[in-house]
């Protein structure tokens, strides 16, 4: 333990002075190597805690007393996520940084930013003291800042950076409020503090206390409706950046509720909470996908795609809390395992989907979908990743992502029979909308993979697209590997989660519960070889058809196109006309503005016309806008305080000191 703290403070201390002494070394070689290492440290120490149940390490410090290293499964699952992916992202950074040209300084506070948002998610995993805690959440929002605006130099960027600083920072104050009401009423900062507050409370301070913590960590998470900085920072973001943020950093907000959730005390704190993130991740699964579906913007219809997805492990966090409150051990497992699953395959699919939409972007300069079309022939290995992370995402078999939502639904089958009336109608409700999820999810990423790598390309391009270099390939196959092992052991992974659930939060599971989630276990590697199985013949005979096609004389020629030989790319399917039909059914939940003048029956002859539309986020248009205007309306009328003249300055100064001396006076 003593190690891993000397190695983590050693890389973070050299890729510092590395920093400050750019010209002596690149950063484009202490950056990567920093990172990686880093990482793997992180991981390591992940890794080798999987099995622990307690702090390793304890130490006494005169402020914020005793600091324990906290490496519990819990901890150790999120820390193994988090190095791994961050280590693979800094290799693909590299390797997509070098087509920018970024000044040494610029890079320099790139690198710098990844190494403090990297720091911030160690130290938060690793303590169980409050104060240390949100101190390694603010290092994790301030260097993932500065790694969003890496291009500075364009107003939208920093504008997009600066409203998830904004955000990040409102969870820090919502947080912080329920930890200082904690530290007053027992003063104590460590975790154990905060557990005696809670079981100390009455159920209306649990409830209010846990409910400003989701809100907090749900920014973080992107929850709706707490999520209109994903999809202007995930755009603005190099690419990955974008495949951290939106597969690791918002699992931040994920760990934070299930730590301190398991902290809830009584069932009837832990029903309504548990009501209310099933609710929150059911919105949030279903306005995430439609949303998805509808953009053009792929990196930012990606992050609709991980509202989706944070929604569905809100699915299994809500299953596990009206589990714990009905106090069915099966129930809780199957949740909260479920969630935990979700929260490892969607960090791996998403990467992968970003690497390959930054791919695209490295070599077309442009993120929207109607300007492409035909790069599976010019881009074939980029296309079969993003084909792979397309249909693992959408929870399809024979991908690993079908598992993680297997676990969560048999948890909805699970609480049909438990409970009452009202939870069983909430638990059927939950199982269709994931469905639903699903369905839309194909269709989404269907229209994504087709009007991007399939048909012709839609618009002539400056440069003739090509496959980009070996190293940005790299990356995406690692992640692959990862997928194929998480393919082969789901049992195992299933097996160990159930563990994880069962030490987080204290329970226990009888002979019964234990059989029951045994042969979960058991269907899951049933299913895992299956899937296996399945992969492997579609191997197979793809290796015949290709090999007796090759024996064969083949001949081309134009496909039949109801006398049009040689169609025009712009009657090809767009990305908002495959998605019309559906998006049409939900306009009142997908607003947007059009400016076109339809055909009348007296046009013979219609003239050229022009269509523009933009599409809307419903929260941010009603909600999060009109309020920033009103308080935007609000602040202006307070300017006369600022008015240029030195001695009503000097006047502000004295009032200032005058009612501290007042306060002191009558409070002594």
């Amino acid at each position: 333990m003593i190690t891993f703290i000397f190695v983590f403070l050693a890389i973070g201390l050299v890729s510092l002075v590395a920093s400050l002494a750019s010209r002596l070394i690149s950063p484009k070689i202490w950056g990567p190597a920093g990172v990686t290492l880093m990482a793997m440290t992180v991981a390591a120490l992940g890794a080798a805690s999987l099995r622990s149940t307690s702090a390793i390490a304890t130490f006494n410090h005169p402020v914020f007393g005793s600091l324990s290293i906290l490496c519990d499964p819990l901890a150790a699952w999120f820390m193994l996520i988090v190095g791994v992916l961050f280590a693979i992202g800094a290799v693909y950074g590299a390797a997509y940084l070098s087509h920018y040209k970024a000044t040494t300084r610029q890079l320099a506070l790139h690198w710098l930013s990844f190494l403090v948002t990297l720091a911030g998610l160690g130290i938060l995993l690793t303590t169980d003291n409050l104060i240390v805690f949100l101190l390694g959440w603010e290092f994790m929002a301030i260097g993932s800042f500065f790694a969003v605006i890496f291009e500075y130099d364009h107003p939208p960027v920093v504008k997009a950076g600066l409203n998830y600083f904004i955000q990040s920072h409102i969870a820090v104050l919502l947080i912080t409020i329920v930890f200082a009401w904690s530290i007053s009423a027992t003063g104590s900062t460590s975790f154990d503090g905060l557990r005696n507050f809670f079981s100390s409370s009455s159920t209306a301070t649990q409830i209010v206390a846990m409910a400003l913590l989701i809100a907090g960590f749900g920014f973080k998470a992107g929850f709706v409706p707490f999520h209109s900085w994903l999809p202007l920072a995930h755009p603005a973001a190099p690419s990955h950046i974008s495949a951290l943020m939106s597969g690791v950093i918002v699992k931040a907000g994920i760990y934070g509720i299930i730590r301190f959730g398991s902290m809830l005390s009584g069932a009837e704190a832990q029903l309504p909470i548990g009501v209310a993130i099933l609710v929150v991740g059911i919105v949030s699964g279903l306005y995430g996908i439609l949303n998805a579906a509808e953009h053009r913007d792929f990196k930012r219809m990606l992050a609709y795609c991980t509202i989706e997805n944070v929604g569905i492990i809100a699915m299994g966090i809500g299953v596990g809390f009206l589990g714990l409150a009905q106090e069915s051990v099966v129930l809780t497992v199957l949740g909260f395992g479920g969630a935990l699953f979700h929260t490892l395959n969607h960090a791996i699919f998403k990467a992968l989907l970003f690497f390959g939409a930054g791919n695209v972007y490295v070599r077309l300069h442009t993120r929207n979908m109607e300007e492409l079309g035909g790069l599976g022939r010019q881009m074939p290995r980029t296309s079969l990743i993003f084909l792979v992370g397309s249909l693992a995402i959408g929870g399809l078999p024979p991908l690993g992502g079908f598992v993680s939502e297997l676990l969560i639904y048999d948890g909805f089958l699970n609480g049909l029979g438990s409970g009452s009336l009202a939870v069983s109608v909430l638990m059927a409700i939950a199982g269709c909308s994931l469905a639903v999820i699903g369905g839309v999810s194909m269709l989404a990423f269907t229209k994504t993979y087709g009007v991007i790598f399939l048909g012709s390309p839609r618009k002539p391009h400056i440069h003739e697209p090509e496959e980009v270099k070996p190293a940005m390939l790299w990356p995406a196959y690692a992640l692959l590997a990862i997928m194929a092992v998480v393919l082969l052991l789901p049992s195992q992974i299933v097996a160990h989660l159930f563990s994880v659930s069962l030490l987080t939060f204290g329970i226990h599971a009888n002979g019964t519960d234990t059989v029951a989630l045994n042969n979960v276990v058991s269907l899951t590697g049933t299913v895992g070889y299956a899937m296996t199985a399945l992969i492997i013949l579609i191997l197979i005979f793809s290796a015949i058809r290709r090999a007796a096609g090759m024996s064969l004389p083949s001949t081309s020629g134009d496909t039949w196109g109801c006398g049009y030989k040689r169609p025009i790319e712009g009657i090809q399917y767009t990305s908002k006309s495959f998605a019309k039909t559906l998006l049409d059914m939900c306009r009142t939940f997908l607003p947007t503005t059009e400016r076109f003048a339809p055909i009348t029956t007296e046009e013979i002859f219609p003239k050229n016309r022009a269509h523009i539309s933009a599409d809307k986020d419903l929260i941010d248009d009603k909600l999060v806008t009109p309020g920033t205007t009103a308080l935007q309306t609000g602040l202006k009328r307070f300017q006369f305080v600022q008015n240029g003249m030195l001695q009503r300055y000097i006047v502000y100064g004295l009032a200032y000191v005058a009612i501290l001396v007042a306060i002191v006076i009558i409070f002594n």
